[in-house]
């Protein structure tokens, strides 16, 4: 028998393994010092700002840790007892990312609040969670506030305000809301940035960014460099809420007048890079008018935002691209006040045609059209081979309730959703720039449709955008909402984007040049 060469009075084997796991376990706990560390540098306004890349990635670690010893727990487990454990990891798991994506604020957080009412399998203690993401952040402190305000407007906070309430209305990604009234009396909202969040919000772009140089060797169909460029513009924009203000004063233009779509509108004189004054709306939060609202209400709302999304994309060629339910406030007629157009996309109007001949070919069962304007849009990259069928399903799925006849957001629809966009089903495709935002409309608004009730014959209301000939009805006036012509007939007395060229070019929307 050969003998076993022994260390240490033991095996070889055993000290080397030994020694790899003390390694192991050297390195996690340093891991682990280091990254309690780098939370525990924030700036003033209680961000995390150095390793913000490595607290996300180290987040994700341990969640996958928990699912793994998850998964060898359920292999033995009762029916029951899976439904159990199952449930109690991801309310672990939204505890924690509560915490974490609440006081990092930024990009991350901005995930957080998608998936807090669009991942209907969490469990619903988990998505309760995660709804505090919507307004309910971690706020920074009054005299925080006091110091921006008066450092951005200039002299003392009594100066403009007659009083501003110390408890924020809403703490979110990029600021907290106070509500206040200006020394005329006009009962407003005061939008401010925490401080630093801009720098924090450029490291994760850099995080992002060093993500998709690593994962772009791996997943070649899909450009990552443009899709990070684009959202570093809009998240950037965001950032300057004079960009915001003015998105939402032409936006208040475009809908003044509509009985259900309503913007308030910004105060110029008010409004500087890091403040952002606006009329206070009274209204329901998302989640008390789904408990208080009937049947009819809801689905009316539905219709309002449907309306206001795809007449907003369609007819003005832009999008305000941040659909949660944190941005809405709802009316007891169905009504809804839109009240965050910090990210707003444009389009040309050439792109916009190549979107809705795409769309509309999907609607006809047109393949070819479909085929050939793959690549127009940009949906492949440029040489390479493309699975037809599957590229065509994708979409069919995104168009499938504006195809034909009544349809009804559900569960089962949203679900199939997650399965259309898993890689396997995505690796040949491109995402770019134009439909980047699109794409959350099948995590946002489908989701808000569904919680809604909204169902309905969607393929009229989507004709009147594809076929503007036709003098198609929009979603409210298949509610039964009777409308304005000039909202009513929208489609087919405007060309696209000409209301907000005439609205642009009367030099009436704000100007800091003027109002400073």
């Amino acid at each position: 028998m050969i003998g076993c060469r022994r260390l240490f009075g033991a095996p070889t084997w055993l000290v080397v393994i030994l020694a790899i796991a003390g390694s192991m376990a050297a390195v996690y706990v340093a891991l682990a010092l280091w990254v309690r560390r780098a939370a525990r540098r924030q700036n003033e306004a209680g961000i995390p700002t150095r390793g913000r890349g490595l607290l996300i990635g180290s987040f994700f670690g341990r969640r996958l840790f928990r699912k793994a010893w998850l998964r060898a727990r359920m292999a033995v487990a009762t029916r029951r007892r899976k439904q159990e454990l199952a449930a109690k990891a991801g309310i672990r798991s939204a505890e924690e990312a509560v915490a974490l994506l609440g006081s990092m604020k930024g990009v991350f957080m901005k995930v957080g609040q998608i998936v807090s009412f669009a991942h209907d399998a969490l469990p619903e203690q988990a998505k309760g969670m995660l709804q505090g993401l919507q307004k309910d952040a971690p706020p920074m402190a009054f005299e925080l506030v006091r110091r921006v305000i008066e450092e951005e407007l200039g002299a003392d906070l009594g100066a403009h305000f007659k009083n501003l309430e110390e408890t924020p209305l809403a703490a979110a990604s990029i600021g907290q809301v106070h509500r206040a009234r200006l020394v005329d009396g006009a009962d407003v909202v005061v939008k401010v940035q925490y401080p630093g969040v801009d720098t924090a919000i450029e490291a994760d772009l850099v995080a992002l960014e060093r993500m998709g140089k690593v994962i772009a060797p791996f997943s070649p169909a899909f450009d990552a460099e443009s899709v990070l460029a684009e959202l570093r513009a809009r998240i950037q924009d965001e950032l300057d809420y004079r960009l915001e203000a003015r998105s939402q004063a032409l936006f208040c233009r475009l809908w003044e007048g509509h009985p259900l779509i309503r913007v308030p509108r910004v105060f110029p004189r008010h409004t500087t890079r890091r403040v952002l004054t606006s009329e206070h709306v009274r209204g329901f939060g998302y989640y008390d008018f789904l408990r208080e609202a009937d049947d009819g209400d809801k689905r009316t709302a539905s219709a309002t935002i449907h309306d206001f999304v795809f007449d907003s994309m369609f007819c003005h060629l832009v999008y305000n691209g941040d659909p949660h339910p944190g941005n809405y406030l709802f009316h007891e007629d169905g009504a809804v006040t839109f009240i965050d157009f910090g990210c707003v996309k444009r389009f040309t109007r050439e792109s916009m045609d190549n979107i809705k001949t795409f769309f509309r070919a999907i609607i006809e069962g047109d393949r070819a059209t479909h085929d050939r304007y793959v690549p127009i849009l940009g949906l492949v990259r440029p040489g390479r081979d493309w699975d037809h069928d599957n590229m065509w399903n994708h979409w069919r799925y995104h168009l499938e309730p504006y195809i034909s006849g009544d349809f009804e957001f559900t569960p089962d629809y949203l679900a199939r959703g997650r399965e259309v966009m898993a890689p396997r089903n995505t690796k040949d495709m491109n995402l770019p720039a134009d439909l980047l935002f699109f794409t959350r409309i099948t995590f946002g608004l489908n989701a808000i449709a569904q919680q809604l009730g909204s169902r309905g014959n969607f393929h009229k209301s989507a004709r009147r955008h594809f076929y503007p000939d036709e003098d198609g009805v929009s979603a409210l006036g298949l509610a039964g909402v009777e409308l304005p012509d000039r909202f009513r007939r929208l489609p087919h007395l405007h060309p696209a984007g000409s209301l907000v060229a005439a609205v642009e070019s009367e030099g009436t929307l704000p100007s800091w040049d003027a109002a400073t």
